[in-house]
């Protein structure tokens, strides 16, 4: 269903507000409602007139979520954005910002600060994601039953910053018995951060020459499933390129903490019970609650031993590049803020299913936050010493083919 074809079916109940994070701590948002089906009944009758903050929606699409009529109000508000007028200096920003496959080529992007940052309307407030190389290589002692060849979607964020946990996901892949594919082998973008922005024609060519990669090798290596490491990227291939991009491929999607709880074994589970007790917090992230609902990960925590507490906010206000624009900063912050209650529990770490969700909420919360394939591989290796004193090898930097003799 394209968002122009469903505008009217707004029935002005207003539950769109009572679920939009942004409405709640931004009082110039107009509102989910306001800024997409109000405004695009307005523009097909001739006035397309842009509201001043439409550009302060995080695109996370909570509102479509609660809609009874299903209206796709996050993507009638996105075809709002396009209409929105900026500076230069702002559009330089934005144009890199919707490409983040040139930001993982060139990761030091990111990093950009003082007066050019400044300058390009950059957050001063919000921190830079570190860039983690995986640097040391470990092999398995141990070769599993070959359980099936699977692919593993490497989105622009991992592929730009963290190595680590690509080669964690895949070293537990292969351990778990399965061949990993990295999808797509080249530099590129699903298009949700275009969509995100506004660019809807953008989002979709990115996505369809993305499609056009995967299934190249698809067809070659013939994996059974993707696996993806991003809530985002997750809910934009499995939901978004048919909907909305009329974009399709051949294998099933599905992220990697529920490939985790379906396809571990026992085995692996009862390794991570026998490590030291820990307390985890869990944030499922807006894009991943709308994709896939909610508590996975903390049901996953509780499986591997852990005390899990849920972060009590829907939305973090990281979104994608969102926090690290200068205008939407403070928002980004306060929506994040939400979750400091939970940190009075005095946990060892956080779980989130995005990395730009981890960074904003590392900074945040002032704890360290990764991805649950980061802290499976970390708690395996804690359960296997505990087991004979010494950590299973696991292959953590291995990069595609069977799994490590």
């Amino acid at each position: 269903m394209w968002p122009h074809l469903a505008y009217d079916a707004c029935l002005k109940c207003q539950i769109c507000l009572s679920a939009c994070p942004v409405y709640w701590v931004e009082d110039d948002f107009p509102g989910p409602k306001a800024a997409g089906p109000d405004w695009y009944r307005r523009a097909e009758a001739g006035d397309d007139t842009p509201l001043p903050h439409v550009d302060d929606c995080t695109f996370c699409q909570l509102c479509e979520e609660a809609c009874p009529a299903d209206v796709p109000i996050a993507h009638l508000i996105a075809e709002h954005k396009a209409r929105l007028s900026k500076s230069g200096r702002m559009r330089m920003r934005d144009f890199i910002l919707k490409r983040p496959h040139w930001v993982a080529r060139y990761p030091r992007l990111g990093h950009i600060r003082g007066a050019v940052a400044e300058w390009m309307g950059l957050s001063r407030q919000s921190r830079r994601p570190r860039i983690y190389r995986q640097r040391t290589a470990t092999r398995s002692t141990v070769r599993p039953p070959v359980q099936g060849r699977v692919g593993l979607f490497i989105d622009c964020f991992n592929r730009g910053y963290d190595e680590v946990v690509i080669a964690r996901a895949e070293a537990l892949l292969n351990l778990w018995g399965y061949e990993v594919i990295r999808l797509p082998a080249e530099f590129r973008c699903c298009g949700a951060a275009a969509y995100a922005g506004g660019d809807s024609a953008l989002a979709r060519r990115l996505g369809h020459e993305t499609a056009l990669a995967i299934e190249s090798v698809v067809r070659r290596e013939k994996p059974s499933v993707l696996v993806t490491l991003n809530a985002t990227c997750d809910g934009t291939l499995r939901d978004e390129w048919p909907t909305y991009y009329g974009l399709s491929i051949s294998l099933p999607v599905i992220p990697f903490e529920e490939f985790a709880w379906e396809k571990a074994p026992q085995e692996f589970w009862a390794v991570l019970r026998r490590a030291a007790p820990e307390t985890s917090l869990t944030h499922t992230t807006c894009r991943g609650q709308v994709a896939r609902g909610n508590g996975l990960l903390s049901a996953l925590a509780k499986r591997a031993g852990w005390e899990a507490v849920h972060l009590p906010i829907s939305c973090c206000g990281a979104a994608g590049s969102y926090a690290f624009k200068a205008e939407h900063d403070a928002t980004a912050h306060r929506l994040a803020e939400a979750a400091l209650p939970a940190v009075s529990r005095d946990p060892s770490f956080l779980m989130v299913d995005s990395g730009t969700c981890a960074v904003h909420l590392q900074q945040v919360l002032g704890i360290v936050a990764r991805h649950p394939a980061y802290w499976l591989y970390e708690r395996y290796q804690e359960g296997m010493k505990e087991n004979d004193g010494t950590p299973k090898a696991l292959n953590a930097d291995h990069h595609s083919g069977a799994p490590s003799a």
